[in-house]
């Protein structure tokens, strides 16, 4: 047997291998370094995984009772909840195995106990602090979730959570969601109540009430009667191209539609209050007025260019009956929507003074008190956001136009007035929702 040598210098000179030695020196500087790490990390990370297992409940998850679904269906669920049971680190499942050999050892169909009863035994027999269970079924095509906690200590129901009106697709997102809520924890950005299956259309009934801003347009009046000094013209015409306005009551309306993916409409009824402001507006009204003396009667040419009228002089109320057609985004939290809508109006047009070129030309007249038809045109842009499975608020800006056409005055003061009521409307509202 060959032996290994190392020859010595007697010199004083570092020692010098030979063929079959062994090489003797230091542990290179990352051995070393390795060990330190390992000694200090190897058993700090040991304990925290002892007291993170120490931390863990004992829990044991039985099969998802099925109802009206297929037992594979239900038995896929069990499976999804096992999972997130496990990946949320708080609880320690019982393998599925070991359960199955206790139940096999046990005879409960023949004892007959209830549901609840049997998780208690089954939950003391493997040392269980916990026991899920629940159901997975469908009720008129709506996939409905219920799983429940039982304490094995109390025997009772600790914790009972339901998800309801998911897709297939979405069967992971709603399990997560049980698990967070019966561990007491927010769902955050898991929350998402909007049915999310494009094959169904959803059913809405929404109501609403916001302020808005605005202002009359293109202001034009004109005299009735085209018997003046110029045949076949009106005896006198104004116009002011703008007339600030406020909201005199907040608008109100109902809306009643649905949607389906990707597009959605609905009916609407509204109602919308505006009042004129006090102020001095540019009004170029050119004419011709009547004047009538005992023996004899002449027409005055007048020109005005700026009016000033009081606060409400003209208050406008109009009630619409229409429908908006939209896009929207189905996004699992909060549904970003743009429109169109158009509606027919029932205006009425009020005022404690004559129509504006009456009032303006200082003629005496009754009061404007005008009912007629008119017609508007909207621009929705929105977003909605799930508060429940059931329902939603939602915040809106509208831009619309209103449309007005009145004749007022009576006799040789009659005048047609013409405007458009531009408004911009912050809408908030709630609705409720059929599948």
């Amino acid at each position: 047997m060959k032996m290994n040598r190392v020859k010595i210098n007697t010199r004083g000179s570092r020692p010098r291998k030979v063929a079959g030695d062994l090489k003797v020196g230091r542990p290179p500087p990352w051995f070393l370094l390795a060990l330190v790490l390992l000694s200090v990390y190897a058993p700090k990370n040991l304990l925290a995984a002892a007291a993170q297992a120490e931390d863990q409940v004992v829990v044991v998850v039985l099969d998802l009772q099925p109802q009206n679904v297929p037992p594979g269906d239900a038995a896929l669920m069990t499976d999804y909840l096992r999972d997130e049971l496990v990946n949320s680190g708080d609880y320690q499942v019982v393998e599925r195995q070991r359960m199955n050999e206790v139940i096999a050892e046990q005879d409960f169909q023949r004892l007959g106990v209830t549901q609840e009863e049997y998780a208690v035994r089954l939950g003391q027999l493997l040392n269980a602090s916990k026991v899920f269970l629940g159901t997975s079924g469908m009720i008129q095509d709506v996939r409905v979730l219920t799983v429940r906690i039982v304490d094995v200590e109390t025997g009772q129901v600790e914790a009972s959570k339901r998800a309801s009106g998911f897709s297939t697709r979405d069967t992971d997102e709603a399990m997560q969601r049980i698990v967070l809520a019966l561990r007491g924890l927010p769902a955050g950005s898991l929350t998402s109540n909007w049915p999310t299956d494009p094959s169904k259309a959803v059913s809405y009934l929404m109501v609403y009430a916001g302020g808005n801003i605005g202002s009359l347009l293109d202001y034009r009046a004109e005299s009735v009667f085209k018997s003046g000094p110029v045949p076949g013209e009106p005896i006198w015409a104004g116009n002011a191209a703008e007339v600030n306005s406020a909201a005199w009551f907040p608008g109100l309306g109902l809306r009643l539609g649905a949607w389906k993916k990707w597009f959605g409409g609905d009916l609407e009824i509204s109602a919308l209050s505006h009042r004129t402001l006090a102020q001095s507006v540019f009004y170029d009204i050119k004419g011709f007025i009547r004047v009538v003396q005992p023996d004899t009667a002449f027409w005055f040419a007048v020109e005005i260019d700026t009016l000033a009228i009081p606060d409400r002089f003209q208050r406008t109320f109009s009630l619409g009956f229409g429908g908006n057609f939209y896009i929207h985004i189905p996004s699992k939290l909060v549904q970003p929507y743009v429109g169109i809508g158009v509606a027919l109006l029932m205006n009425r047009v009020t005022s404690d003074h004559p129509g504006p070129g009456n009032w303006a030309l200082k003629l005496e007249g009754a009061p404007l008190n005008s009912t007629s038809l008119g017609w508007s045109i909207q621009l929705p842009i929105g977003i909605r956001v799930p508060i429940s499975s059931s329902t939603f608020v939602y915040l809106e800006f509208r831009p619309a136009r209103h449309f007005f056409s009145i004749i007022s005055g009576d006799g040789f003061q009659r005048e047609r007035d013409q405007f458009t009521l531009q408004t911009f409307q912050f809408l908030l509202g709630t609705g409720w929702m059929f599948r």
